[in-house]
C-alpha cells in the first residue's frame, strides 16, 4: 500500500497525533516508535527523520498537549469579565478540547504519571494561566461573588476535578466507542458544572 505523500509539516502533525493517541491509550512504556510508524503507514526510519527517538516523540506530543491547552484556556478567559459565567465558560471550553481532539484526557494523564520534568513541561506553558486566574478568583472573592478560600488551592482542586472528569470520559471511549463516550463527557460536563457552581457561589441573600 502506498504511503500518502505530505509535506514535512503535515506529517510530523500526523506523527504527534498518531503518538499522542498511543501513549495516552497504551501509556509510554507500552508504546514503541514501530507502532507509532505502523499506525501512520511510514517506515520507522522515516519516522526516526522527524523524531531521532521516543522520548522527542513524547516531549513532541506533551508540547502540542501544553500549546493546546493554553490556547483553550486563553479563549475561555476571554469570554464573560466577571463572575460565574467565565468559570463556566473555561470548563466548557476545555470539554469542547476533549469532544475535539480525543487523546487530550488520556494524554493529560499519562503525562502526570511518565516524570515531574514531563509536569513541569506543562506547567511552565500554563503558568501566565494560572497567575491570572488566581487574581481573577481573587477579585470575585473580594467582590463577594465567590464564597471566601484559598485562590490557589481552589484553582488546583477545579483542574483535578475538570481533567478527573475527562479522563473518565476517555476511558470510556476507549471501552465503548465514540457514541457512548460523547454522551456521558456531555453529562460528566453538565454535572461537573452544577457542581462548581453550588461550591463557588455563595446562596443569594
Amino acid at each position: 500500500m502506498p504511503v500518502e505523500r505530505l509535506n514535512p509539516d503535515e506529517r510530523r502533525r500526523r506523527l504527534i497525533l498518531e503518538a499522542s493517541r498511543l501513549f495516552g491509550s497504551r501509556g509510554f512504556d507500552g508504546t514503541s516508535l514501530d507502532d507509532v510508524a505502523q499506525a501512520d503507514g511510514i517506515r520507522k526510519q522515516t519516522l526516526l527523520y522527524y523524531f531521532p527517538n521516543k522520548d522527542a516523540l513524547f516531549n513532541a506530543c506533551i508540547d502540542e498537549l501544553g500549546d493546546r491547552l493554553a490556547a483553550t484556556l486563553r479563549a475561555g478567559l476571554m469570554q464573560p469579565t466577571e463572575g460565574w459565567e467565565r468559570v463556566e465558560s473555561v470548563i466548557r471550553s476545555i470539554f469542547r478540547l476533549a469532544e475535539e481532539w480525543p487523546q487530550f484526557p488520556l494524554l493529560a494523564r499519562e503525562a502526570t504519571r511518565h516524570s515531574p520534568q514531563v509536569v513541569e513541561r506543562v506547567a511552565a506553558k500554563l503558568e501566565p494561566l494560572r497567575k491570572r486566574a488566581i487574581v481573577f478568583l481573587g477579585r470575585e472573592m473580594r467582590e463577594g461573588r465567590f464564597r471566601t478560600q484559598d485562590p490557589g488551592l481552589l484553582l488546583f482542586t477545579l483542574y483535578g476535578a475538570v481533567v478527573g472528569s475527562l479522563t473518565e470520559a476517555g476511558v470510556l471511549r476507549v471501552v465503548t466507542g465514540e457514541d457512548s463516550s460523547s454522551s456521558a463527557l456531555r453529562q460528566r460536563e453538565e454535572e461537573l458544572i452544577e457542581f462548581v457552581k453550588r461550591a463557588l457561589v455563595p446562596p443569594p441573600e
